[in-house]
């Protein structure tokens, strides 16, 4: 992110508060704080060009007032997100979505609004799941946006459904 893109996405930053299920949050980190997210356990993802703060730091003191590392990076407007692998469980109940594509399988997109977190699960045509079936795939919702839009593009369509519950 640009330094012009953190101003703008710290004018309107909200706490994040949600549980950490993936491998830590990702961070809007200006050039001059990145000693300081580094000092508090923060890495750089060449790859992506991101900063992102493991979970495992994130109850770490940063001074003896008990300010959490999570309490640093919320009162600096840093905290964008999920990031990484899917590590669960998440809790409470998501809103599922099921996406269909003519003579292909069904996908079921469970939301997690209380973790930010996504879950697509391919099933049979006729929707049922089986041994056959994969397991669900977990993504971020920045990374679960994408693979919407590509299923979309794939030609699927978002069909109207009532879901009971989904295997996690």
């Amino acid at each position: 992110m640009k330094s012009k893109e953190i101003h703008a996405f710290r004018k309107t930053y909200v706490k994040y508060e949600k549980e950490c299920v993936f491998e830590g949050y990702k961070l809007a980190v200006l050039f001059d704080e990145k000693d300081d997210v580094k000092r508090y356990g923060g890495r750089w993802n060449a790859d992506e060009q991101t900063w992102w703060m493991p979970e495992g730091k994130l109850l770490d003191d940063v001074h003896d007032n008990g300010t959490l590392v999570r309490d640093w990076l919320n009162d600096n407007q840093m905290v964008m997100g999920q990031y990484g692998d899917y590590k669960g469980p998440c809790k409470g109940d998501g809103v599922a979505y099921n996406l269909l594509g003519i003579g292909k399988n069904r996908y079921t997109v469970q939301f997690w609004n209380d973790s930010d977190a996504v879950a697509f699960h391919q099933s049979r045509q006729d929707g049922t799941f089986g041994n056959n079936c994969p397991d669900p795939v977990w993504y971020t919702l920045e990374a679960a946006r994408t693979r919407w839009d590509e299923l979309i593009s794939e030609g699927y369509v978002r069909v109207q459904t009532t879901v009971t519950s989904i295997p996690n």
